[in-house]
């Protein structure tokens, strides 16, 4: 997984020499925005935007309704680990968290895929994380209380494509090949929603990585 310290946010924290912000005031600034519980209130518009549109949708009497979900900052949050690994990644300490059920539910989206559910919503979780973790992610899923869905997928070992989009927009179009009307996808990377096969895409903040 490409991992890359994002300071596109940060504009405000740029010096005068060259436009180059300091790398320990970037950091300092996810961890105050995290912190701060301006992430969470962020994650909570966005939600609340793709709720609306999809009650809107509802009342159209759309035939198969479905909401595609990223995983990772999306639903469970990364951000302790990222701080505990100075923003950085390695597999194996990876591993380690997920086994630990070590990454938290981000509350406003799980909130989010309950009451899509509770409305007869089929939710998809489309992940890039690779098919050897399925077995831990829907177990940690279940422990965070995310609601069982309509069905996962998981990118395969062998795909290593320089992007994500091929397996996300090919999962999006598998689903709408089964007849369910995508009406929202939601994610943390513009790669979790590029690529077609969505009526809306909703775009959550995440200014620790980018994933092509």
């Amino acid at each position: 997984m490409m991992r890359l310290l994002a300071a596109t946010v940060l504009a405000a924290v740029y010096s005068l020499n060259g436009g180059v912000p300091n790398v320990q005031t970037v950091k300092q600034e996810i961890i105050t925005y995290y912190d701060s519980g301006r992430h969470d209130a962020d994650v909570a518009r966005v939600d609340a935007h793709l709720q609306s549109y999809v009650d809107r949708r509802l009342k159209q009497h759309v035939r198969e309704p479905a909401v595609v979900f990223d995983i990772d900052d999306t639903m469970l949050s990364t951000f302790a680990y990222e701080q505990a690994h100075d923003f950085g990644y390695d597999a194996r300490s990876w591993s380690r968290w997920e086994h630990e059920d070590r990454f938290p539910p981000i509350l406003p989206t799980r909130r989010l895929a309950r009451e899509l559910v509770r409305e007869h919503v089929a939710i998809f979780y489309v992940t890039g994380r690779r098919q050897s973790q399925r077995e831990v992610t829907i177990r940690e899923l279940a422990l965070a209380g995310y609601p069982k869905p309509a069905g996962y997928s998981f990118r395969p070992a062998r795909d290593h494509a320089d992007s994500v989009i091929p397996f996300k927009s090919a999962a999006r179009a598998a689903i709408a090949a089964r007849g369910f009307d995508i009406l929202a996808s939601i994610g943390d990377q513009w790669s979790d929603l590029r690529g077609g096969h969505a009526e809306h895409l909703y775009k959550l903040p995440n200014p620790m990585y980018l994933i092509p």
